[in-house]
């Protein structure tokens, strides 16, 4: 390999590295944001401040836990530089795609997996290929591995998944027997010690065990640190106790406040500590391997890494902190990490809303046997007790708690125990520099803490525990894919040389372009349906004229959808016909979301007027109707075309094209008259609506005869007389759309 082209993958390796902190932290936000922004503790921009301090200064304590990138996974003394170069530049595009694919999808995914994973697969490549071209037998093939490393790393992640899963569980159940969901009433006798054991154990593992091994403080004071941790912790406790009840009783602070925005700092600290070796630790190592082999004046594919089987890598400070600043700039600016934390805080949310995810076999079963040992154990277990579990997870207490002006997902008792819990288990694993996953740890301790709280009740258990074994799936999918593409890719390399690693690299950056591309344009689309709804939630002023403007639009959205997928037909289109019925089913699933929000909006809001409430049930009810209609006539269009049927007749065409100028006139007249509240012209509405009925009618019945004399195929056939039912369904509920609005907003003194 030529000396150009190994300095071009160094210099390529960097920017992946950057690549990699972006798509990364993306991914891994999540850890540490979910529990503060789920529960508002404070505004969005104090969040993201307090855990950028926290991330920059993790990367700072992070020197020294490059091991599994320098020799955890493999045996680089049995690696020619050449080929160790090629490895570590496959693994770091398979990273960046791997993570951004899991971003763009909004899943939180493992870092720690997948860089495992990347690196075992393609070290394995790797070192069949040179065995093969040395000729060596097959007992020798296992020498480039380190399988004893590699055990220990997977049984670690995974031992942490159950640590993680059960504490969450334990320790929620009985902060929440002590606080109730009426937490406030109790948080005078117990909050202060509650907060001062809370900080306690974050700047015990945070300070003391996280830094262990940093080059941040002198060898002499960790020595001190070691031998007087117990007595340090004491101070700590009777510090920060009396500092939380001085808070509490003489400026009204809320001292669990004080121990969630402490433990997202401390978590983000931990975060940066641990995973920064699998954003960073590749690229700095094969950088280190670069400076070593230039030295040297041995060919590339000759010399062998004995250099990082032996000495320790030392990661210079101005990296550290150049990462630290990328990872924060990364949370203020990256919509997916949003997007990630977003499904996160909606498992673990407290109340029910919007369910992202949709039940199947396995979770309904999980919540069946749930429910059956839930009554076993009310059988088993002493009244008392019982009366007290009870009283302390009343549901109306529960709603009283967690619904308030701004909605948070839950409480603050339980993002205390979220952070408290991951941060502890964390830091410690980075003061032993085992590379656990920070998104299993978190992950797994918010959603045994919501199972523990009852936020999984009958109204959305299935839904959680779907999207709880999506995620973990997602999980296992990760090491599956992270192993074989890393394989592939270093395969590609090492055969196609130059020709091949540059296609690869160039394959990478195209699709992170347009990944960026696709994502910003569907999150702008979906922030414009959000803000709708959110126009419907509890609090707005003027109820009926939201659901007025929003009827309206999602009229003028079905004429439109009508239009597109009617043309698509005539001109036998199918690009055009799929990317129609792909935004009907989008708005589709707006539509009934709309419709849940409604729901919600009626139970909560404390209005007397039955006008309002009538108008929000009924028009979202009419609304989801009219997509309803649209999607099954959208789908009949779409697989007509897909599925290579013969061309519409013109007979066929000439009457969807009369019919969509008739649709289109129809609807356009009803969103005018709702949206000026112009309803004297009712029989000029109801001659228009007459106008398009009939005409449906009469095509009806000439299709029945053209059916029954002709005999055309059967496709065909359904698909004219799908356009035409539908098309007579959807007129019929716009008109009383209409109606519903001239009724209600006719008479000025409901408004």
């Amino acid at each position: 390999m030529a000396s150009a082209f190994i300095i071009f993958l160094v210099f390529v390796l960097f920017l992946l590295a950057i690549t990699d902190l972006i798509v990364g932290v993306s991914n891994d936000a999540v850890n540490f944001l979910n529990s503060a922004i789920g529960s508002k503790v404070a505004s969005f921009r104090t969040i993201i401040i307090i855990a950028s301090l926290g991330v920059v200064l993790g990367a700072m304590f992070s020197s020294g836990i490059m091991e599994i990138a320098r020799k955890g996974i493999f045996n680089p003394e049995h690696f020619t530089f050449e080929k160790l170069l090629l490895v570590f530049t496959a693994v770091m595009l398979t990273d960046i795609i791997l993570l951004d694919v899991f971003n763009t999808l909004g899943l939180p995914t493992s870092t720690t997996v997948s860089i495992i994973f990347e690196l075992l697969g393609a070290a394995s490549v790797a070192g069949l290929l040179l065995s093969v071209e040395k000729g060596e037998s097959l007992q020798e093939i296992t020498k480039y591995i380190n399988a004893s490393g590699v055990t220990t790393i997977i049984g670690g992640i995974f031992l942490s998944i159950i640590i993680a899963f059960t504490l969450g569980v334990l320790v929620q159940y009985l902060s929440r027997l002590l606080f109730s969901f009426q937490y406030e009433q109790r948080l005078p006798a117990f909050g202060a010690l509650f907060a001062g054991i809370g900080i306690t154990v974050i700047l015990h593992f945070l300070l003391i065990k996280g830094l262990k091994g940093t080059t941040l403080i002198t060898a002499e004071a960790q020595i001190f640190i070691q031998h007087n941790t117990w007595r340090l912790l004491g101070a700590i406790f009777l510090a920060t106790t009396t500092l939380c009840w001085v808070l509490q009783q003489w400026m009204r602070i809320n001292p669990l406040k004080i121990v969630v925005l402490l433990g997202t700092f401390a978590l983000a600290m931990a975060f940066a500590g641990n995973d920064l070796v699998n954003f960073i630790g590749v690229p700095i190592t094969g950088f280190l391997a670069y400076t070593d082999w230039k030295v040297s004046g041995v060919a590339s594919n000759a010399y062998y890494e004995n250099y990082l089987a032996g000495n320790d890598v030392v990661v210079p400070w101005y990296m550290l902190l150049g990462a630290g600043i990328i990872m924060s700039l990364t949370l203020w600016f990256s919509s997916k990490a949003r997007k990630v934390t977003e499904t996160e805080v909606k498992l673990g949310s407290q109340h029910e809303g919007e369910e992202r995810f949709q039940p199947n076999a396995v979770s309904r079963s999980i919540v069946k046997t749930s429910m059956l040992l839930g009554k076993t154990f009310r059988v088993i277990l002493p009244a008392n007790l019982l009366r007290y579990y009870d009283i302390s997870f009343k549901k109306s207490k529960m709603r009283q708690a967690t619904i308030v002006h701004d909605n948070p997902a839950f409480d603050l008792v339980r993002a205390s125990i979220n952070l408290v819990l991951a941060s502890a288990i964390i830091a410690l694993a980075t003061s032993y520099k085992l590379p656990l996953s920070t998104t299993y740890v978190s992950f797994m301790v918010a959603m045994g803490s919501s199972l523990a709280d009852k936020a999984w009740g009958r109204e959305t258990a299935v839904y959680r525990v779907a999207g709880v074994l999506s995620v973990i799936g997602g999980w296992f999918i990760t090491a599956v894919i992270a192993f074989g593409c890393a394989a592939l890719f270093v395969f590609i390399m090492i055969k196609g040389g130059a020709i091949g690693t540059l296609l690869l690299i160039a394959l990478t950056a195209t699709y992170i372009v347009f990944s960026h591309w696709h994502f910003a344009r569907k999150a702008k689309m979906h922030a414009s349906d959000k803000t709708k709804i959110r126009m419907l939630d509890a609090g707005a002023l003027d109820m009926l004229d939201t659901s007025r403007d929003i009827t309206v639009g999602s009229l003028r959205d079905l004429s439109m959808l009508y239009r597109q997928l009617i043309a698509s037909m005539c001109q036998y289109d199918e690009i055009s016909a799929a990317k129609a019925y792909k935004d009907l089913l989008a708005l589709n699933d707006y539509s009934f979301t709309m419709k849940a929000t409604a729901i919600r909006s009626i139970r909560d809001t404390n209005t007397e007027n039955q006008a309002v409430a009538q108008m929000l049930l009924y028009s979202t009810d009419l609304i989801d109707d009219n997509f309803k209609s649209l999607t099954v006539m959208g789908e009949e269009i779409s697989h007509y075309i897909q599925n290579l049927h013969a061309p519409p007749a013109p007979s066929v065409v000439s009457q969807a094209e009369d019919l969509d100028i008739r649709m289109h006139a129809f609807i356009q007249t009803v969103a005018n008259a709702i949206e000026n509240e112009k309803f004297a012209n009712t029989e000029m509405v109801k001659k228009a609506r007459d106008d398009v009925r009939g005409f449906v009618n009469k095509q009806l019945d000439t299709t029945l005869r053209y059916i029954r004399n002709q005999q055309p195929e059967t496709r065909e056939a359904i698909l004219h007389t799908t356009v035409l039912l539908q098309s007579r369904d959807m007129v019929a509920v716009c008109y009383r759309i209409y109606n519903l609005y001239r009724k209600l907003l006719a008479n000025k003194s409901l408004q």
